[in-house]
C-alpha cells in the first residue's frame, strides 16, 4: 500500500520563491544588460551585481529540489516496513522497529536544534523532542498535523493524505509480521552516492579555478572606469605596440579562461568515473591557465 503525503502548500511556496529570485535576476541582469556594453559604466558594483545573480542559482537548485520533494513525497507500507520515497533517496524503517504511531498534537515539548531547509508546508529535515530524542521529518504539514513513528532509534514525522487509514494499514501489517528481516537505513541514487561529492582534492582545484577567474572579473571591473578608452594590446618583437583596442577587449581574457574552465570542468566530469587522476590533471590545469590570464592581464594594464 502506497499512500501520498498531504497536499503541500510548500509546492505553491516553493514556486513563489523561486519566481521571486528569478525576477530579481532578471530585474539585475537588466540592470547589467540594459544598454550596450561598451556605453555601459562598468565597476565593482557591476561586478558585485553579477555575483548576486550567480549566487542565487545554487539557491534556486535547492529550492527546486525540496519543492519537488514536497510534490512526490509517499509512503509505502508493507508487512516488513515503511518506505519513505523522495528525490533520490527512501527511508526504511523496519515493521518491528515502530513501537507507537502518535499524532503531533498529543506531542508535548518544544522541537529544537532543526536543521534543514523548510517553510510552511515543507518540513525536511532533523530536530529533537525533550523526552523522545532526534526526529526525522518527512512531511507536507506543519507539526499537529504529522504523525510520529517512534522507534527503538530516532523516530520519524509524517503527513499521509489519509493518516486514519495509514494507521489501520499499519496495524494489519504488523499483525501479519515480517516476512523478512530489513535494516533501518536510506537507500540513495546513484548520483546522490557519487565520490566527487566528498572528494576535497576535486573541489579544492574546481574552487580555485573558480576563484581565480571570478577575481579576475573583480580586479578588471573595479580598475575599468579609471581606464584609457584605448589601450595597446599587443607588443612586437622590438616591444613597439602593434594592436590597440578599446578597454572592453580586456574582458575577453577572462571570457575565455571562463570558456577554458567550463570545457575543463565538463571535460573532467565525464573522466572522473573511469581515470580520477586525469579528471584532477584538467581541473589542475583550467586553475593553471587562469594565473596565465592573470598575468596577462596585469601585462596589458602596466
Amino acid at each position: 500500500m502506497t499512500v501520498r503525503a498531504k497536499a503541500s502548500p510548500g509546492v505553491p511556496l516553493g514556486l513563489l520563491f523561486m519566481a521571486l529570485i528569478m525576477a530579481l535576476n532578471w530585474l539585475l541582469l537588466s540592470r547589467l544588460l540594459g544598454h550596450d556594453i561598451p556605453d555601459q559604466r562598468i565597476g565593482f558594483l557591476s561586478f558585485l551585481l553579477g555575483m548576486v545573480v550567480l549566487a542565487s542559482l545554487p539557491a534556486l537548485a535547492v529550492l527546486a529540489y525540496h519543492t519537488l520533494n514536497c510534490a512526490v513525497l509517499r509512503y509505502r507500507l508493507d508487512r516488513n516496513g515503511i518506505t519513505i520515497y523522495g528525490i533520490g533517496t527512501e527511508q526504511i524503517i523496519p515493521i518491528g522497529d515502530v513501537r507507537q504511531i502518535l499524532p503531533g498534537d498529543q506531542i508535548q515539548g518544544t522541537i529544537t536544534h532543526r536543521r534543514g531547509l523548510r517553510w510552511p508546508g515543507c518540513e525536511r529535515g532533523v530536530g529533537r523532542i525533550p523526552g523522545i530524542g532526534v526526529v526525522h521529518f518527512f512531511a507536507t504539514r506543519s507539526w499537529p498535523d504529522q504523525l510520529l513513528l517512534l522507534t527503538s532509534g530516532p523516530a520519524f514525522a509524517v503527513s499521509p493524505r489519509t493518516p486514519e487509514e495509514f494507521l489501520k494499514a499499519f496495524a494489519a501489517r504488523q499483525e501479519l509480521g515480517p516476512n523478512r528481516q530489513l535494516e533501518v537505513g536510506v537507500r540513495r541514487a546513484r548520483w546522490l552516492t557519487w565520490p566527487l561529492w566528498t572528494d576535497r582534492t576535486a573541489w579544492t582545484l574546481i574552487g580555485a579555478a573558480v576563484i581565480i577567474n571570478l577575481g579576475l572579473f573583480a580586479y578588471l571591473s573595479t580598475r575599468f572606469p579609471g581606464l584609457d578608452l584605448i589601450l595597446p594590446l599587443h607588443f612586437d618583437s622590438l616591444g613597439q605596440v602593434d594592436l590597440s583596442g578599446g578597454k572592453m577587449e580586456l574582458f575577453a581574457l577572462p571570457v575565455i579562461g571562463l570558456i577554458v574552465l567550463g570545457t575543463n570542468l565538463v571535460a573532467g566530469l565525464i573522466l572522473y568515473k573511469w581515470e580520477r587522476a586525469g579528471a584532477y590533471l584538467l581541473w589542475g590545469a583550467a586553475a593553471a591557465a587562469q594565473v596565465l590570464f592573470w598575468l596577462a592581464t596585469l601585462g596589458l594594464m602596466s
